[in-house]
C-alpha cells in the first residue's frame, strides 16, 4: 500500500514537472513570435518615421515655394494652383502617416506589455518548478531516510525471530 502511494506520488510529481516543462517551452516560443512581432512592427515605424521625416521636408520645401508664389501671384498663380494640390496630398499623407504611428505605437505598448506579462509568467513557472525540484529531493531524503529504517527494523525483526526460536528451543527441551 505503502508503495503504491509513493509510486503515485512520484509519478504526481514527474507529471507535474513535465507540465512545467511543457508550459516553459510554451511560454519561451510565444516570448519569440513577440519578440519577432515586435522587430517587425519597430522595423516598419522606423521606415514610417522616416518617410514622415522625407515628407516633412517635401512639405517645407513647398510651403518656402508657396511664400515665393505669393508675391508672384499674378505671374505665377498656375504654378500656385499646382503647389497648392500638392500641399493638400501631402497633407493628407502627413494625416495618414501620423495615423500610421499612432497605430503601431498602440501595437508596440500592447506588445511590450504582453511581453511583460509572459516575462512574469515565465518566472512564475520557473520559480514554481525550483520549488518542485526542490520538493523532490526532499521527498528522495525521506525515501531513503524510510529505506534505512526499514533495514533496521528488518534487522531487529531477525533478531526478535532468532531470539524467539532459541526461546522455543529451551521451553521444548
Amino acid at each position: 500500500m505503502k508503495r503504491d502511494v509513493s509510486f503515485s506520488l512520484l509519478g504526481l510529481i514527474m507529471l507535474l514537472c513535465l507540465g512545467i516543462a511543457v508550459a516553459s517551452v510554451y511560454y519561451q516560443y510565444t516570448y519569440t513570435d513577440l519578440q519577432s512581432k515586435y522587430e517587425v512592427s519597430n522595423d516598419t515605424l522606423q521606415k514610417t518615421m522616416i518617410d514622415y521625416q522625407e515628407k516633412e521636408m517635401i512639405l517645407d520645401a513647398t510651403l518656402k515655394n508657396l511664400s515665393l508664389s505669393e508675391e508672384r501671384e499674378d505671374v505665377l498663380g498656375g504654378k500656385y494652383q499646382k503647389v497648392e494640390t500638392e500641399k493638400v496630398g501631402l497633407q493628407t499623407d502627413l494625416a495618414t502617416a501620423n495615423d500610421a504611428i499612432k497605430k503601431l505605437n498602440r501595437e508596440k505598448e500592447s506588445l511590450e506589455s504582453e511581453v511583460e506579462t509572459l516575462d512574469k509568467a515565465y518566472k512564475r513557472a520557473e520559480m514554481g518548478r525550483l520549488l518542485l525540484v526542490d520538493e523532490v529531493d526532499s521527498y528522495k531524503g525521506k525515501i531513503k531516510s524510510r529505506e534505512n529504517t526499514i533495514k533496521t527494523l528488518e534487522a531487529e525483526i531477525k533478531t526478535l525471530e532468532a531470539e524467539n526460536a532459541a526461546l522455543r528451543a529451551k521451553l521444548s527441551e
